[in-house]
């Protein structure tokens, strides 16, 4: 057996990046909150928040495109929330479920995006 990976040896898998591990972590969780249903949503909310599921646990194969889904959450979600508060009639302006599920959801895109790419050996 081998103690060190040599260059060009293609017999050993890698370990995941941070940001390939949360974006796996982030759209399995995407697709439990819109599946079970846990708090009320609308359906064009819950369909949402599958297809980001789906599109999270499809990107985390590869580092590039695990970040790539962090900036995606975090600009849909983040225009989803602000657009949230802005509407928002309740008073003292509290924000609604469905607007704090997509400020969590651009918080944790903003994690994905900027988390450092450092691997666990």
């Amino acid at each position: 057996m081998k103690d060190k990976v040599e260059k060009g040896d293609t017999t050993t898998r890698p370990s995941m990046t941070r940001a390939q591990l949360l974006a796996l972590v982030v759209g399995s969780l995407q697709l439990v909150f819109a599946l079970v249903p846990i708090l009320p949503m609308s359906a064009g909310h819950q369909a949402l928040h599958v297809c980001t599921g789906l599109v999270g646990i499809a990107l985390a194969w590869k580092h590039r495109y695990a970040r790539l889904y962090g900036i995606a959450l975090l600009m849909v979600y983040g225009k989803l929330y602000l657009d949230g508060v802005d509407t928002s009639t309740t008073w003292l302006q509290l924000p609604t479920l469905e607007t704090a599920a997509n400020g969590r959801s651009a918080l944790a895109g903003l994690v994905i995006a900027l988390v450092p790419a450092v691997t666990r050996r």
